[in-house]
């Protein structure tokens, strides 16, 4: 396995935070929980202009979706809609890896024991979806924390 030192910057990020259902395992559904999402904000008006990043750990029930608008939002604080703006978002690992077979499981565990002998523990991984010739591509950006 090819850990790789990268960054992910993104501008104009709105993202939104969930559980999964009971029964619910997150490859299973985070297609059509993307398509969703970015139904909702073109139906209200944003244009998405970047994949879908979903950012969750491998044995948690919460997950985050977001995606990059064309322009900046203006998000009225006090309402209670689960939505979230930035302006801009950076993460910087040295925990990178592509993960080019959707088809074969994302090997967390050995990402994790990388992320152990470098000192540290697994705080995060940003899952970018791309879309590669007709193939679905994750690139991971491991976000990593004190053991």
């Amino acid at each position: 396995m090819k850990l790789k030192r990268r960054t992910l910057s993104l501008n104009n990020v709105v993202r939104y935070t969930m559980e999964l259902r009971d029964g619910d395992e997150l490859f299973e559904v985070i297609d059509d929980t993307a398509d969703y999402f970015r139904h909702v904000l073109v139906h209200n008006g944003y244009y998405t202009t970047g994949p879908m990043v979903f950012h969750a750990l491998p044995d948690s029930r919460e997950f985050t979706i977001m995606t990059t608008l064309g322009n900046r939002v203006n998000l009225i604080s006090g309402r209670d809609t689960g939505f979230e703006f930035d302006e801009h978002l950076e993460i910087q690992t040295d925990y990178f890896y592509r993960h080019f077979d959707i088809e074969e499981p994302v090997p967390y565990p050995e990402i994790e024991t990388a992320v152990a002998v470098g000192g540290s523990r697994v705080k995060n991984i940003y899952h970018v979806i791309l879309d590669f010739y007709g193939e679905t591509v994750l690139d991971m950006y491991v976000e990593v924390g004190n053991p």
